[in-house]
């Protein structure tokens, strides 16, 4: 047991400008028995001073003994925790201000389980993409069910579902009996170069089941200093991109060999991951990556800038295929002459703001919002679960669920019906058949046959 309910662990590398804001949103909880972790990467001293600035007691400062790869990072913070949950987010993401009271009464009425959650989405004004910053998404949903584990990765690895409906560290709240698990079994947490989307699958692995609630908990913000736009969007022209790479490698965090290093999201990192976890955690699971599905989908997603690259990444996928002749000559048939094809850029933002039936879409800067505390504050002036508090409502699955079990138990019914009447009928069916058999009927029956016989003859 912990000396706190809840850990919240953020990791960070330079960014003490988004930093302060994510602390702030982290200290602005009514809720009271929680630590905040900041887990320093060799950052320069601006980091440590933003948590000095702070001065919160709730808040701890730890620092990296020396520059690591950001799973290495992730694994650093979280072992510095000391509660009896840990719930993770990066250093310009943020907690809305009922975040911690609703997990409270969560983990009372399901103790022990592991709670995936949706998110609000923010882009930065210093988002790396041109005319995608300042937008803002928040969920209106108020669902909660609870759901399989394995069939959550079937659904995520078949490409039916996106890889946020897995419960990562970054959207869900993880029990430490669940950490002590993973540990158990692959003697880290994160062993792998994409710590939140890997950690979707181990998760939801090793609880085998989670709660999985629509009601929006966190922000995901992404900032200018965003590894994963580096990463996905801007490969090889970003210093964060190069590092991220280089750490990766020195510290042996590599790809499946069956998965090519491609710029395709999100087939790439969602099956690498997958492959990666399967392989650890359960390997004899029937759960399969369909590579003729995955290949289709890095080409339909590939963002690459130059027919030579584009060729570059064609060989890179056939190659990834030696090992499966039948999907190579399927490959060769189907891709291989694929003619370049630039994609459009990325479009995080939707074209119409507003209400789409799920989730508000707004422009954040004309309600005057710059950073993750001043989404927090607004949400909670939208949403007002802080103040009148939370009511889960049923999701539009759950109501289907609850019309096609009335409609079973109605069949179920008619079935039974049905049953009990055949079985009357065939009672009478064999009573008439014993009957006939040298009763009175066949002795009625012989008798008219020879009267008729008698009169045909007279």
């Amino acid at each position: 047991m912990g000396s706190v309910k809840f850990s919240v662990v953020i990791p960070t590398r330079e960014r003490a400008t988004t930093l302060r804001h994510a602390l702030l949103t982290c200290l602005d909880q009514d809720f009271d028995d929680y630590e905040v972790i900041v887990s320093d990467n060799q950052s320069s001293p601006a980091t440590r001073a933003v948590v000095d600035e702070i001065a919160s007691p709730r808040v701890r400062y730890v620092r990296t003994p020396q520059l690591l790869a950001m799973s290495s990072n992730w694994d650093f913070g979280v072992s510095q925790a000391r509660g009896d949950y840990v719930l993770l987010i990066g250093d310009d993401d943020g907690l809305l201000g009922h975040t911690l009271a609703v997990l409270d009464r969560l983990t009372r009425e399901h103790p022990g389980r592991v709670v995936r959650w949706d998110t609000v989405y923010y882009t930065w004004p210093s988002f790396g993409l041109p005319e995608q910053a300042d937008y803002l998404r928040v969920p209106l949903n108020r669902g909660l069910r609870e759901l399989d584990g394995m069939q959550t990765i079937e659904a995520v690895i078949r490409f039916c579902s996106f890889y946020t409906a897995l419960p990562m560290f970054y959207n869900a709240l993880v029990p430490r009996s669940v950490i002590e698990r993973l540990k158990a079994r692959t003697g880290r947490v994160f062993p792998h170069p994409v710590p939140d989307v890997y950690s979707g699958f181990a998760v939801a692995a090793v609880a085998g089941t989670f709660l999985s609630c629509e009601l929006p908990l966190s922000i995901s913000g992404q900032s200018g200093a965003s590894n994963g736009i580096a990463v996905l969007f801007n490969r090889g022209r970003s210093r964060i991109d190069a590092e991220f790479r280089n750490l990766n490698a020195r510290e042996g965090l590599s790809s499946d060999r069956r998965i090519p290093d491609l710029p395709a999201f999100p087939h790439v990192p969602v099956a690498d991951s997958f492959l990666s976890a399967k392989r650890m955690l359960f390997p004899d699971s029937p759960i399969e990556l369909d590579r003729r599905q995955f290949v289709t989908g890095c080409i339909e997603n590939l963002c690459v800038d130059s027919p030579e690259d584009w060729q570059l990444a064609l060989r890179q996928l056939r190659e990834s295929l030696a090992d499966d002749a039948d999907t190579r000559a399927w490959f060769d048939s189907t891709y291989a002459r694929t003619p370049f094809r630039r994609l459009p850029p990325p479009r995080f933002r939707p074209d119409r703001l507003g209400y789409d039936g799920e989730a508000l879409h707004l422009n954040a800067a004309r309600f005057g919002v710059t950073d993750v505390s001043g989404v927090a504050r607004l949400c909670e002036q939208l949403l007002n679960y802080r103040q009148d508090g939370v009511q889960f409502a049923r999701s539009l699955v759950q109501e289907l669920r609850l019309i096609l079990d009335e409609r079973a138990k109605v069949i179920a019914g008619l079935k039974r019906e049905c049953d009990l009447r055949l079985e009357k009928i065939l009672e009478l069916d064999a009573r008439l058949r014993a009957a006939t058999r040298g009763g009175p009927v066949k002795r009625m029956t012989r008798w008219l046959k020879h009267r008729l016989l008698r009169k045909t003859a007279a």
